[in-house]
């Protein structure tokens, strides 16, 4: 006879407590609800490691990397005894950091996707998307966000 003093080994014989038929029941229902999940899983498993990686996880690794630059930066500007010095330089590195995240993770609203006439880089916009955004993979597949849908596409007269 099993005892109940210990977990339950595989040689041990059943229990009216984890034999009963509600316990049986509970356990078909977990069953069953881990298979519909593993079913939708694998039915859309979602975006992949590297879309993941890119478009949202690096942006705190990036963010937190230039967080602890400004500080090794304001730092030696304290301890060198130059710290008009290391706070300008901090403006422009903030600067520096503001352009980079937006050329990394630019992206437009979609009334400015249909900007009139060319794109022309600014001291706030520097691309016309993030490098690491849906619509920058988009493009480079060989998609256009900004064409016009009744216009005539110039690829057509190529």
């Amino acid at each position: 006879m099993a005892s109940n003093a210990g977990p339950r080994r595989w040689f041990d014989e059943p229990t009216a407590e984890t034999e009963s038929p509600e316990a049986l029941h509970g356990l078909r229902a977990q069953l069953d609800r881990v298979a519909e999940e593993k079913r939708r899983a694998l039915a859309d498993p979602g975006p992949s490691w590297r879309v993941w990686w890119f478009h949202h996880a690096a942006k705190w690794y990036v963010v937190l990397g230039l967080l602890i630059a400004d500080l090794w930066l304001v730092t030696l500007g304290v301890e060198t005894g130059g710290l008009a010095f290391a706070l300008v330089a901090l403006a422009g590195l903030l600067y520096l950091e503001f352009l980079l995240y937006r050329f990394l993770w630019y992206r437009p609203r979609d009334e400015g996707r249909r900007a009139v006439g060319a794109f022309r880089p600014t001291l706030v916009r520097p691309v016309r998307y993030g490098r690491w955004t849906p619509e920058a993979d988009y493009v480079r597949s060989g998609g256009e966000l900004d064409a016009d849908d009744d216009g005539a596409k110039l690829r057509e007269f190529a």
